[in-house]
């Protein structure tokens, strides 16, 4: 029987043989601080190492962009996280790259994937799996603005916790890193792009294309940082009330000037105790540490030198809107 590349009877995808365990997302916008956080939660007992696979960003991305059906799009979430968190029990397609954050060097329980990989699959191995509430840990990239579809898909087996950065920091950190070039053109950067009157634009910049494409590399990262820090916003506001106190929100400047404050709420959000290791991390990390006010006015005005008037005038409004820090009063609180 010939397959003529289509199939003839309409299917509704649907998964429901799921592991069932417990989901974190560590979501903010790129160089918001989501490694670090990332990272402590891997010293938990329960929590996986930090992965950062791209469909997690993508499938909902391509669900809202009405290119794949809602059943699709929830069936894959499900299969892509159930895959993902087998592969961490065996040590599949584990990272042993030292300098990477999402490498098992990095992350808090360093030594055990490495005893996973030699370890047989045996039945009484699976099963206990199986009934573990082991949490499964990954890395979303403004994921908040599409978090409906995570919440469609996993109910109240997902958390998220979200990280804001000072916008001021997350501009000049991406231009260290030349996102502004980059995307759209270096094929190590996997951003997801659309054709707009035949050039690429970032999906990051959807309904403000033309600002993208005016822009310099330093102003279209003002376009992509100002566009998602809206997005995200809604995004919460979106969500399902029964869904909100799932979702907390750590700022970067506050967690690493005195991250003490802190571990306790995270803590009792997760439901798990950090680890010994969480001391060797934070100080790694230099946390806690002195932000000086100095650095990122010389941050501010490095930025405000490259742009026009116009981007400027933006960059004022982001800051105006960011200062007014609305998520003080939203989703989980830590008390």
């Amino acid at each position: 029987m010939e397959f003529s590349g289509k199939y003839k009877q309409d299917l509704t995808f649907e998964r429901k043989n799921t592991f069932n365990n417990p989901i974190i997302l560590v979501d903010g916008q790129g160089r918001s601080g989501k490694n670090l956080i990332s990272v402590l939660l891997s010293t938990m007992k329960k929590v996986e190492k930090m992965r950062l696979d791209s469909n997690f960003d993508n499938i909902p991305r391509f669900f809202y962009a009405n290119k794949i059906s809602l059943d699709a799009a929830v069936t894959a979430l499900r299969v892509e996280a159930d895959e993902k968190h087998f592969s961490n029990f065996i040590a599949r397609d584990i990272n042993f790259r030292l300098s990477d954050y999402s490498g098992i060097f990095r992350q808090g329980k360093r030594l055990s994937y490495l005893v996973r990989a030699v370890k047989s699959e045996t039945e009484s191995r699976l099963n206990k799996f199986r009934e573990s509430d082991t949490i499964f840990q990954e890395m979303t990239h403004d994921g908040l603005h599409v978090s409906k579809l995570y919440f469609e898909s996993f109910g109240s087996r997902v958390k998220i916790i979200h990280i804001f950065r000072d916008p001021i920091g997350n501009i000049f950190e991406q231009s260290r890193r030349n996102f502004g070039e980059r995307i759209g053109n270096d094929p190590r950067e996997f951003q997801l792009t659309f054709n707009w009157n035949g050039k690429p634009v970032p999906l990051m910049a959807i309904g403000r294309e033309e600002e993208y494409l005016r822009g310099n590399f330093t102003e279209k990262i003002i376009v992509l940082v100002d566009n998602m820090f809206r997005a995200n916003i809604n995004g919460f506001l979106n969500v399902q009330e029964k869904f909100k106190s799932q979702i907390m929100f750590l700022e970067f400047e506050e967690f690493v000037v005195n991250p003490t404050l802190y571990l306790t709420g995270i803590e009792n959000f997760v439901g798990d105790k950090f680890g010994f290791s969480k001391n060797r991390i934070l100080r790694r990390e230099k946390c806690p540490r002195i932000i000086d006010p100095k650095v990122r006015e010389e941050h501010r005005n490095s930025i405000r030198s490259s742009i026009s008037p116009y981007f400027q005038e933006m960059l004022d409004r982001l800051l105006a809107e960011y200062d007014l820090k609305p998520w003080k009063d939203w989703g989980f609180q830590i008390d």
